[in-house]
């Protein structure tokens, strides 16, 4: 296992701050969202945001969630995985 010295400290806020980039993912349980969140522990080296958001589309409200990296390379690695497009 290797050890991320970043992990000492709380890599996850609670918010999504304007320089980070970030990926609407499908509304998702709270078990799934953990799923994610230890996803990203493992693979990921940067700080982190996962939150709820409303998106419109089409006169239509949708509640969904917004997953932020504050280092482009992590949101490379995790849309590529394929861990976000799954069920």
């Amino acid at each position: 296992m290797r050890i991320n010295p970043r992990n000492f400290f709380d890599r996850q806020l609670d918010h999504l701050p304007p320089h980070f980039v970030n990926m609407v993912i499908q509304r998702r349980h709270e078990a799934e969202i953990e799923k994610v969140r230890h996803w990203i522990y493992q693979n990921c080296s940067g700080r982190f945001s996962i939150t709820k958001d409303t998106k419109f589309y089409h006169d239509k409200a949708i509640t969904v969630n917004l997953v932020g990296f504050e280092e482009p390379g992590d949101l490379t690695l995790f849309a590529l995985s394929g861990f976000a497009q799954n069920k």
